[in-house]
């Protein structure tokens, strides 16, 4: 085995960086799954002194140990089937995976990797019929600029049939934008195997950007507001109508839901619980309800409830017991009991985290668009 190795030295106004180049007989593969829960992590850092790798789901860090060569290897088990986020410290500094190309782009960017198990996963890639995702640029009025958006279509779907879709429109988190509900959230890969399994029934999915105000460095209090009032208009005057035009989908109400995590979770509630005359399904994960004037904030919802025949047919609120905005989803709860509004609630383990908002779409989606009784 070639051990040669090859030194480039640059210098900056801040110091010199030495990097090193190893030879095609050195190349190596960061992460490696051994073994179902079972990965390898390396790092090519002659020069460091100490390396962990960190994240990885609530676990401490893991200390990597270096060879003769420079390389630092962390072999880390008992990984249940998920995927995890990580990053490396290096002496003190935070750094992605060099090696990996799959990376959660965040506020703070993370590499990513997806472990195994020996059954495959809801959001596993499967032999079945896959839909198609397709990808957008919107002009916004409620913007100002152009838009990012995503539309996924069943397997099933033919722009030349006559038939028409339900329509869901899933909103993403305060650090994400419109691609991050299929990278880290595979909500493609999902609808595609409940589809397959016939536990949901084929439905457009719009994944829009919900950062229609510009997301500053530090979030003022007036931006949650500002922000949310904007997607409102984005949404309904924008996204809803761009869709409707270009693909062949239901303007039923009852053909009608809207969803979403953490940030988008409050722009689901607030569109969708002041507009049931055009979503009668709704669904909070990890949501960020409001701090306000509850009574005002439910009552178009808690009004159309009462409507026999017109009435919404589900809201669904899901969280983690470690979840910071658990109080808010409990206060949010207790209101909806006392003031008699029908909804389902689900408590589950974990935080706030992408492994939880996968498992509550997962959920979710099959309780959409069921017919109601003759």
């Amino acid at each position: 085995m070639l051990h040669h190795r090859l030194f480039w030295k640059f210098i900056f106004p801040c110091g010199a960086i030495l990097i090193s180049l190893r030879t095609a007989a050195m190349e190596f593969r960061s992460p490696e799954q051994i073994a179902p829960g079972q990965v390898i992590f390396r790092l090519d850092a002659p020069a460091a002194k100490v390396v962990f790798v960190e994240g990885l789901r609530h676990r401490p860090p893991a200390p990597m140990s270096k060879d003769a060569d420079g390389l630092w290897t962390a072999t880390v088990s008992d990984l249940s089937p998920d995927i995890y986020t990580y990053t490396f410290n290096v002496d003190g500094v935070s750094m992605l995976d060099p090696r990996n190309r799959f990376i959660k782009r965040w506020t703070v960017s993370q590499s990513a990797v997806e472990v195994t198990g020996t059954e495959p996963t809801l959001y596993a890639n499967l032999p079945v019929p896959h839909g198609t995702l397709h990808e957008h640029l919107i002009v916004s009025k409620a913007a100002g600029r152009e838009l990012g958006l995503q539309v996924y279509t069943p397997p099933e779907y033919d722009a030349r049939a006559r038939k028409r879709y339900p329509v869901i429109v899933l909103c993403h988190g305060t650090g994400d934008d419109e691609l991050s509900w299929t990278e880290m959230g595979r909500a493609h890969l999902i609808a595609d195997n409940l589809i397959a399994k016939g536990k949901m029934e084929p439905a457009v999915v719009v994944m829009p950007y919900g950062h229609p105000r510009p997301r500053p460095l530090v979030v003022p209090d007036s931006y949650r507001n500002d922000n949310i009032a904007a997607m409102e208009q984005e949404v309904l005057t924008e996204v809803l109508p761009f869709v409707e035009k270009n693909y062949r989908v239901s303007r039923d109400a009852d053909d009608r839901a809207i969803a979403g995590l953490s940030m988008g979770g409050g722009h689901a509630l607030g569109i969708g619980l002041a507009h049931p005359e055009i979503f009668h399904w709704v669904g909070g994960f990890s949501a960020s309800p409001p701090n306000g004037d509850l009574a005002a904030f439910f009552a178009p919802w808690a009004k159309s409830v009462k409507d026999k025949k017109h009435a919404p047919r589900l809201l669904w609120l899901a969280i983690g017991r470690e979840d910071s905005l658990l109080a808010r989803n409990e206060t949010a709860t207790a209101w909806l009991k006392n003031a008699g509004v029908p909804f389902q609630w689900k408590l589950t383990d974990g935080g706030h985290e992408w492994t939880l908002w996968r498992e509550y779409w997962g959920e979710f989606a099959p309780l959409l668009f069921q017919k109601l009784s003759p």
